[in-house]
Order: structure tokens, then C-alpha cells, then sequence
């Protein structure tokens, strides 16, 4: 649940980041707990016929020749022992470490949290530490313990009855079959709790993912401020960008008075195009604009003697499809040819 009422809105995704580096996630202790008692079910299922005939090949050697009596003889059998032990015990040990490293990898995958493991002055509150105590989340931790006791007491009641009934006539069948009715009845306990601690787990995995998305929650102020500082705040932004238009507005001005003509709509529209033979393939707009950034441009242009031709049609369209910095398109070639060949025939009659 929300510490806050305020706090309405899900989890960014920096805050998400954040809380698992500190270790924060969605896991339940329930289910590496389910999957470790089904996978052990399973496992010895599968290996007691494996290790029931080592165990017979040890205790048939250790019966029918005790050389190991001997002193001598003590540091061999010894060995042979743990080798035994080491073969019985390490593929369970495997299986069991890789089903508890799964089962939590499946619910949050791979984390690595120094930050974890720093201690907190303010886990030392006794004020929040008695807080915690009567939280829903202890109320949830009573209940599920208390249910998952009750289930356990019950299956382990039937079983064991069912084992001390079946015990009186142990003492009548071979020790093998004895052997036999001992493994019957451990797999039936853990399969049992296995069963039991499948659905408490799924239970639990449910609420500790709806109370991490609870608490990871946050209020618009706190969205609105992560939004500031990892993004920038508006009003900067605003300012920066504003920066950046005069910036570009200033270069583009600049390179008014080296254009070779400026055509006009002629009050709406003003496009300056620069040529320059043998180096570029078409004539290349360096700036444009309309009312009074077109009023700007024509005002350099006469200031720096740039030709100024009225053409509002050319105008309109190059002003529509060019962007400052391109070279204008092949239909436009005519156009401006004949528009240049003029201003170069009047510069040589000038000249």
C-alpha cells in the first residue's frame, strides 16, 4: 500500500532502476521454497534407484569384509567413505542450489545491488520499526504462516498415522521392504508439502508484486520533478531553444549580403540564393523567410547592393519546398537561370 495518499502514480522507469539498485524487487521467499521440495520430490524419484545400489555396494563391503578393523586399512575406507558420501550427496546439492538459483532469477532476473547491503541509520527507528510490526504487510506475513502451519500439520497428522499403522507390520517383512516403505513415505511428506507450498507461493508472489508496485508508487509533484531534472526544466528549455533560433537566425543573416539575388513575393516572402560556378552543382538557398523576417532579409540584401527580384509565384514556392542550406530542386533550374543571366548581364554592363 501507498505511505502517502498523494502518491497515485505508477513508477517511472528511473525509479524503477533505481529502487532495484537498491535492491528493491518483487520476490516472494515462498517460491524457491515450492520449487526446492518439488525438485527434491523429483530428483529422488529419479536417483534412488542410483544411489540404492551404491548404498548396497558400500554396506555389502563394509559387512563382508571389515578390513577397515585393522588400523592400516582405517585411511582407505575412510576415503572410500566420503567418496561414497561425495557421489550420494553432490548431484542433490547441484539440483537443489540450481532450482533456489532459478526460482529466483525467474521472478526478478539477475541483480547485482551493492547499495543493499549499506546500512541505514533509519532502519533503527523504533517509531517506524513499531510501525512495521502493525502494517498490513506483517498482518499478510501472520496469516500466510498461520495457514501454511495449519496445511502442514494436517498432512504431516494423516501421513505420520499412516506410517504407524503401516509400522506394526514392519517387523514382519524383510529389511528391504522396509527400506522400500521408508523412501514410499518420505516422498509422499515432501511431495505433500510440495503440493501445499505450490499454491501458498503463487498466493505470496502475487501480493509482493502488488505491494512493490504500491510502494514504488509516486505522487505527480515527484513525477513532475524527476521529469525537471532528468529532462530539463521547461522554462530552460524554452530559453535554450529561443537561444538557439537567434543563434541560427543571426548565421543565416550573414550570409544575406553574400547571396547573389533575393526573389520576393514581394511583401510576404523573401528566398536568398547564392551560386557559384564550378563548385556548386545548383544554386543553394542561404536564407528565407516571411513578413518580417522577409522585411529583415531584403534590407541587408539593398544594404549590401544584392539584387532583389520581385517573383511571387518563384517565391512562394521556393520558400515552401527548399530549406535554408539546400540546393533547389532541378524544377526550378529554368527560373533561376534566366533570373541570374540577367543580373550577370547587367554586373558587366555596369562594370
Amino acid at each position: 500500500m501507498a505511505k502517502d495518499p498523494s502518491k497515485t502514480e505508477k513508477a517511472t522507469p528511473r525509479r524503477r532502476q533505481k529502487a532495484r539498485e537498491e535492491g528493491q524487487v518483487a520476490r516472494s521467499q515462498d517460491i524457491p521454497i515450492a520449487a526446492t521440495l518439488l525438485v527434491t520430490f523429483l530428483a529422488l524419484l529419479a536417483y534412488i534407484p542410483f544411489s540404492y545400489n551404491i548404498l548396497w555396494e558400500y554396506f555389502r563391503y563394509t559387512f563382508s569384509d571389515p578390513i577397515y578393523l585393522f588400523p592400516e586399512e582405517n585411511g582407505s575406507f575412510i576415503s572410500y567413505t566420503i567418496k561414497v558420501i561425495a557421489i550420494l550427496v553432490s548431484p542433490i546439492f547441484i539440483v537443489l542450489l540450481a532450482a533456489g538459483v532459478i526460482s529466483n532469477v525467474a521472478q526478478f532476473g539477475f541483480l547485482l545491488a551493492p547499495k543493499a547491503l549499506t546500512p541505514k541509520l533509519e532502519r533503527l527507528n523504533v517509531i517506524k520499526g513499531l510501525g512495521r510490526l502493525i502494517s498490513l504487510k506483517t498482518a499478510f506475513e501472520l496469516v500466510r504462516n498461520l495457514l501454511k502451519l495449519i496445511f502442514a500439520s494436517v498432512v504431516a497428522y494423516f501421513l505420520v498415522m499412516k506410517i504407524i499403522n503401516d509400522s506394526f507390520n514392519m517387523s514382519f517383512i524383510p529389511l528391504n521392504h522396509e527400506v522400500y516403505f521408508l523412501l514410499k513415505y518420505t516422498l509422499m511428506l515432501i511431495l505433500a508439502f510440495a503440493l501445499i507450498s505450490i499454491p501458498v507461493a503463487i498466493i505470496d508472489f502475487v501480493y509482493r508484486k502488488w505491494e512493490y508496485e504500491e510502494n514504488l508508487k509516486m505522487s505527480k509533484h515527484e513525477v513532475k520533478e524527476e521529469r525537471k531534472m532528468y529532462e530539463g526544466n521547461p522554462q530552460v528549455k524554452a530559453a535554450i531553444r529561443k537561444k538557439q533560433r537567434e543563434l541560427a537566425m543571426m548565421r543565416m543573416m550573414a550570409e544575406v549580403p553574400k547571396a547573389d539575388v533575393v526573389i520576393t513575393n514581394p511583401d510576404h516572402y523573401a528566398v536568398a540564393l547564392k551560386y557559384e560556378k564550378g563548385k556548386m552543382n545548383a544554386p543553394k538557398v542561404v536564407a528565407k523567410g516571411k513578413n518580417l523576417i522577409a522585411e529583415k532579409i531584403k534590407k541587408i540584401a539593398k544594404e549590401h547592393d544584392v539584387p532583389v527580384v520581385e517573383d511571387p509565384p518563384l517565391a512562394r514556392a521556393l520558400y515552401a519546398s527548399v530549406e535554408v542550406g539546400d540546393f533547389i530542386p532541378e524544377k526550378f533550374y529554368v527560373a533561376i537561370a534566366k533570373i541570374l543571366a540577367k543580373i550577370y548581364r547587367q554586373r558587366k554592363l555596369l562594370s
